[in-house]
């Protein structure tokens, strides 16, 4: 019986990890995108949910500066360690009279440091006034919310 259950636990040891490279994107991304000189603010908290099936994802990503935000549900394509995506519909927001939300897109690398996976890369943007000024992201993976 030891045996066997300790096989067991080998087996499942060993794929989980191979089980959570088949969809490397999908979870929660943590960290900040950059705007360069010109825009509202230089740096802006910034988050990401994504879902990965396949080479598609699909999910949400929330922007935020001091008490005001914007929530984005977004769609994109994995190529390798690549992903590229783009906001397709402003899902809920606050802001000041004097700015507007970037509806963004851009292309992200998977890149692991130490123990932590990072999603880093450039965005660019269009608001109603007409192209945003554009800038870097830089995310972790991180549990969930609860």
């Amino acid at each position: 019986m030891l045996p066997r259950l300790l096989f067991s636990f080998l087996l499942l040891a060993f794929s989980c990890p191979l089980l959570a490279q088949e969809r490397p994107f999908e979870g929660y991304w943590t960290g900040y995108l950059t705007q360069e000189e010109g825009g509202f603010r230089p740096k802006y908290y910034f988050e990401l949910r994504l879902q990965q099936q396949g080479n598609r994802i699909t999910g949400v990503s929330y922007a935020s500066v001091e008490k005001i935000y914007a929530e984005f549900a977004l769609e994109g394509e994995v190529t390798g360690s690549q992903v590229a995506f783009k906001e397709n519909r402003m899902v809920r927001y606050t802001r000041l009279e004097e700015m507007s939300w970037c509806f963004k897109w851009g292309t992200l690398k998977l890149v692991k440091k130490g123990k932590a996976w990072i999603l880093e890369g450039n965005w660019e943007g269009k608001s109603p006034f007409g192209p945003c000024i554009p800038g870097k992201v830089y995310l972790v993976k991180t549990p969930p919310k609860v």
